[in-house]
């Protein structure tokens, strides 16, 4: 069948889509986990949505939310040891796959936890009712092996790879060149056979469009808006969030630690920093002034407690929707120019900027000083979050690029347009 065909007699009385996921999707914590229960909710909204997590990035557990709105929730274990020579052997045996893999192994780590050849084990599980979706949408360059194999054997009407962030140039921003390497040869190989692919950042997704010669649209990054809260307590509280098992959080926190707060103590004595967000220890030791509080199971009171949210990132990829939700909440945020890349917010009217440590504790002890310039910056930020980055405003654009205009288009032409 054709890409883009989506008639009611081709499909049945109730097509779905079924996304693929490398974590279980969620409503908050996890950035990633995040975006991909906005994708869920998105989808959901329209259709039954069959769900296949391989769970490459992050435990599979907590799925109560995503079980609730989709349609079904296929859970498979990533690949290793004697399975992983299995599969391999499985693809050296398929002569299309064979040749794929010539063309791009080795792969990312992540995609050899999740080979293609691990779709027939989904076809198993996903039943009959999955067959001949809309589309099937797959979370994240390295799955993108995996989901395209699985919208083939399903016969989908369409194939999305959300690539989220740009994976080659955030090995590349770390000297990893050999997985640099491997994820742009994973693209060339594979994203080609997909009808549609995406990415949070405009930036990120012009880079990637360029290098890999493909059309990359913007899916930006979205949150829901929490009920109001009062204006930030007065009481000199830091505040970062994020996963802090993953580098590039862990490194801004302990700037933070032994940077920035120092700096902001020496005028602001009482100024203390709350951490938040899964640590498996990475943050052992730290001062009395610093609060490590690890996971939690609701942010807002932490947010409620903040009187500034800092987000010191210098290396990472995508949008980052901590930054988002800080804005929601209504905390003004300081930031270096990375942390806001991709969001359409202004240094100085809606966030202020820095880029370096005395810079950022600079920028801290301007806004406890000064409560009415914080709560002007979060004004204007909230309009810009409310207009652009809310899960209202995104979720029809999650359908669209499923199967929306584009995909209009390309029932009238052989193949997608591509630039």
């Amino acid at each position: 069948m054709r890409a883009g065909d989506f008639s009611q007699e081709s499909r049945g009385q109730d097509p779905g889509v079924v996304l693929v996921a490398p974590v279980v999707p969620a409503a908050g914590g996890n950035g990633l986990a995040m975006r991909a229960g906005m994708l869920l909710e998105g989808l959901a909204g329209h259709c039954g949505v069959d769900l296949v997590i391989v769970a490459v990035s992050g435990a599979a557990e907590g799925t109560a939310w995503a079980r609730d709105l989709a349609r079904s929730v296929t859970l498979l274990a990533p690949v290793s040891g004697a399975a992983a020579r299995s599969h391999l052997t499985r693809q050296l045996a398929d002569p299309a796959l064979r040749a794929r893999l010539a063309r791009a192994a080795p792969l990312p780590e992540r995609a050899m936890e999740a080979p293609p050849t691990l779709a027939h084990d989904a076809l198993t599980q996903l039943g009959a009712h999955a067959r001949r979706p809309l589309a099937v949408v797959a979370m994240r360059g390295y799955l993108a092996p995996l989901g395209i194999t699985l919208a083939s054997l399903l016969e989908a009407g369409r194939t999305v790879v959300d690539l989220d962030d740009d994976d080659e140039m955030f090995a590349r921003s770390y000297g990893d060149t050999a997985e640099a390497d491997a994820s742009a040869r994973l693209a060339r190989a594979w994203l080609p056979d997909a009808d549609g692919v995406c990415a949070a950042s405009p930036q990120e997704a012009a880079a990637m469009a360029s290098r890999y010669e493909l059309r990359v649209r913007t899916l930006p990054n979205a949150v829901r808006l929490p009920s109001p809260v009062a204006r930030p307590p007065g009481e000199h509280r830091l505040l970062f969030v994020g996963n802090l098992t993953y580098a590039p959080n862990v490194e801004a926190a302990r700037v933070l630690i032994s940077e920035i707060l120092p700096r902001v103590q020496a005028e602001h004595p009482d100024a203390t920093l709350d951490l938040v967000g899964p640590h498996a220890g990475a943050l052992a030791g730290a001062p009395a002034a610093v609060r490590v509080a690890g996971g939690v199971p609701d942010l807002r009171p932490w947010y409620e407690g903040a009187d500034v949210v800092v987000a010191p990132l210098w290396h990472g990829g995508g949008t980052r929707i901590k930054v988002l939700e800080a804005l929601a909440y209504g905390r003004p945020v300081v930031a270096t120019p990375l942390a806001v890349s991709g969001i359409d917010v202004r240094a100085g009217r809606d966030v202020l900027l820095a880029d370096s440590p005395p810079a950022l504790a600079d920028a801290v002890s301007t806004l406890l000083d000064d409560p009415e310039l914080g709560a002007r910056l979060c004004e204007h930020a909230g309009h810009v979050v409310r207009e652009r980055y809310s899960q209202s405003v995104v979720a029809p654009l999650v359908w669209d690029l499923v199967v929306g205009e584009e995909a209009a288009q390309d029932s009238r032409t052989p193949t997608m347009e591509r630039a």
